[in-house]
């Protein structure tokens, strides 16, 4: 057990033994402390008294952990079980550092039938994010998921109905592009949601004759967010979109997503971008779009060629930012000559320790988990994070 879950356990355990000692406290200073306890403490919290239970079941609380940086990263898990979306949260349980110290909990599903994809899932602060429709099922529709109370609502809907829509978070904004024909909804091609007015803006597609030339025949296959431009890789070609004044530009006749073995899946944590290639290794880099290099993040041979559960044996995986860390979820069944997998799904926590004035960056495996499902199997999975 590291020092800083040390002194989480013990701040519980003095809050737990001396619940009179609250009661004549004002509830704002109670609160103040109750926020600084892992909210995975909340639900044994809620049980000490009425005034706890009371304190732990407001939204005012979670503000107070805004203001004093004690948010967490919370994990949530999509996946498709029996035709159907079922989601997921992992809660940590208190005091275990083994693999049964992970609890896979149920939590509430949207109002619909369908499985999104994870692009046009996006989280923000505290929600969750639903945009457009699925393949080939267009929709205007947005349903929002408080990560605090575990409900959902329907947000306001966009101009144009999209299915399957690339989504980026910048400045504070979703962005929301393609999805639609390009000719015909080429004015509203990018819409921003402004989480402040929650409203819509809508803005032109590209003016670049080749991008534009490949949307209409097809679509970006990545579209991702480095230093206040937004990017986007067209075939072979890497484009970028300046959201100040809406200029285009080609970036890159030969990405430089593109390299010996294919980019599987990539988050951006701080000012690095991290990617998993084939056959298992993690990448990173931190150099200008126009001249990127990807290197290998070193250190982690013992998790890429473990012989029953290594990286080199995984077909499906997820990279995701887990407050500076990376989450990389992987499982060890091919879901081309198998429709559906068993309920196990392996997940590792790597911090990354720059080296050499940053001309190395090494990482070091805080912990591996597999994770058990209550389903005997399902077909895809999603994960994404939120801070709660």
């Amino acid at each position: 057990m590291t020092s800083q879950e040390v002194e989480q356990t013990q701040k519980t355990k003095r809050v737990r033994e001396s619940p009179s000692k609250f009661s004549s406290l004002p509830d704002e200073i109670t609160e103040n402390i109750l926020a600084r306890v892992s909210r995975w403490q909340y639900p044994s919290l809620s049980l000490v008294s009425k005034k706890f239970h009371s304190l732990l079941s407001s939204m005012e609380i979670y503000k107070t952990r805004s203001q004093i940086g004690a948010q967490e990263t919370c994990v949530y898990v999509l996946l498709e079980l029996h035709d159907h979306p079922c989601w997921f949260s992992l809660w940590t349980k208190p005091n275990n550092q083994d693999s049964s110290g992970i609890s896979v909990v149920t939590i509430p599903s949207p109002p619909t039938d369908y499985f999104p994809g994870l692009r046009s899932i996006k989280t923000f602060g505290s929600y969750m994010y639903i945009i457009g429709g699925p393949y080939k099922e267009p929709s205007s529709s947005v349903w929002i998921f408080d990560c605090r109370s575990h409900t959902w609502r329907d947000g306001p809907n966009m101009y144009v109905a999209r299915n399957s829509p690339h989504t980026v978070l910048l400045d504070e904004k979703i962005y929301v592009m393609g999805g639609c024909d390009i000719d015909e909804y080429y004015a509203n091609w990018i819409e921003v949601f402004d989480q402040k007015t929650q409203s819509w803006t809508a803005f032109p597609g590209p003016n670049v004759d080749k991008l534009l030339k490949h949307l209409r025949k097809s679509h970006c296959d990545t579209v991702y967010v480095f230093e206040g431009k937004i990017y986007f890789m067209a075939g072979v070609k890497e484009y970028s979109y300046e959201p100040k004044d809406g200029t285009w530009k080609l970036v890159k006749e030969i990405s430089s997503f593109l390299f010996d073995d294919s980019v599987w899946t990539w988050c951006e944590i701080g000012k690095i971008i991290c990617c998993y290639t084939h056959p298992g290794y993690l990448m990173w880099s931190a150099s200008e779009i126009e001249g990127r290099v990807w290197r290998e993040i070193k250190g982690l041979e013992e998790l890429r060629e473990h012989p029953t559960r290594g990286l080199k044996h995984g077909y499906t995986f997820t990279l995701l930012d887990c407050g500076g860390q990376i989450l990389v979820l992987w499982d060890l069944q091919c879901p081309f000559t198998s429709p559906t997998r068993s309920n196990k799904i392996w997940y590792a926590k790597i911090s990354l320790e720059p080296r050499c004035n940053g001309r190395e960056v090494w990482g070091n495996v805080e912990c591996v988990h597999v994770l058990t499902f209550p389903a005997k199997s399902y077909g895809w999975s999603s994960c994404l994070t939120a801070f709660v």
